[in-house]
């Protein structure tokens, strides 16, 4: 005879089944919820998704105007740029501002990347507004943006800033390098300089110096401005594009408007990468005389 170990227990009380053939603990189980909360829940989340994109495709359109025109001529200078976020908003930044026969140029790198470099961006281009008088110099000026973002430390970003200001008739040009990487200066004769008179990146040192550089475009120079971004863009064999191949390509650009120049370097830059992301925001200024 088995043991009571071995007899299963008679099916009875809540777990007796009923004339339907399901157990009498089933049927007590409340309803499954409806799955149109959860639907409406997701549908929630994909407008909100569509309007979070909106808006920052709108916040990118905003930057790109604050930046200035893509391309001008102004007096005996053709000017053309271009800026390419790695996410979402860009820490590069271009602006021109004309007064006479002035522009007083400024490309730079708000140190990270998206949203909050792109927020910074504004208070910089504000700053430029601000400071970028016509008889003030880009020394002047660099040195008065240094002493606005150390006052806001820590909560100021590092940024990096070539500013230049040009007189469109003469050619004139003096500039100022605040950390950024040297712009190139491409004579018509092939004699290629790099523009690395200047001073520290901004907002890092409180009451530092800046000097002064200066210089004349003369017909058939062009200056090239360009971020980090340029330099440290790889292709897929981990490669970096570097400054010898952004002179090679200016050496062999047409050198029929800025605008052409600079196509022809973003292509050059683009069939590089063959396809690799972009690991940091990219921007070129090309000006030409």
């Amino acid at each position: 005879m088995m043991s009571d170990r071995g007899v299963l227990p008679r099916a009875e009380g809540k777990f007796r089944t009923n004339g339907a053939g399901r157990s009498s603990i089933v049927a007590s189980m409340p309803p499954r919820p409806s799955s149109v909360p959860l639907r409406d829940e997701v549908d929630s989340l994909l407008r909100e998704k569509l309007d979070f994109h909106s808006e920052l495709f709108e916040a990118a359109q905003i930057q790109r105007k604050l930046s200035g025109p893509r391309e001008f001529r102004h007096g005996s200078l053709q000017f053309a740029s271009e800026v390419f976020a790695a996410r979402f908003l860009s820490g590069d930044f271009t602006t021109f501002l004309k007064n006479g026969s002035k522009v007083l140029m400024a490309h730079g790198d708000i140190a990270g990347k998206g949203i909050a470099a792109g927020m910074w961006f504004t208070n910089l281009a504000g700053l430029l507004q601000r400071y970028g008088r016509p008889y003030s110099d880009p020394a002047r000026i660099a040195s008065e943006i240094n002493r606005h973002l150390c006052c806001l430390r820590p909560v100021a970003p590092f940024a990096t800033v070539f500013l230049a200001q040009i007189n469109c008739h003469l050619g004139e040009l003096s500039y100022c390098n605040a950390g950024h990487c040297p712009p190139i200066l491409l004579r018509a004769d092939g004699r290629a300089d790099l523009l690395e008179r200047g001073g520290p990146l901004l907002g890092a040192i409180e009451g530092a110096e800046f000097e002064l550089g200066e210089l004349n475009l003369e017909p058939g120079d062009t200056l090239v401005a360009y971020s980090d971004g340029v330099l440290e863009c790889r292709n897929t064999s981990e490669e970096e594009f570097g400054l010898d191949r952004i002179l090679a390509a200016l050496r062999h650009a047409d050198s029929s408007s800025a605008q052409a120049t600079l196509m022809m370097l973003l292509a050059t830059l683009q069939d590089f990468a063959n396809g690799s992301s972009l690991c940091d925001d990219v921007s070129l200024t090309v000006i030409q005389r």
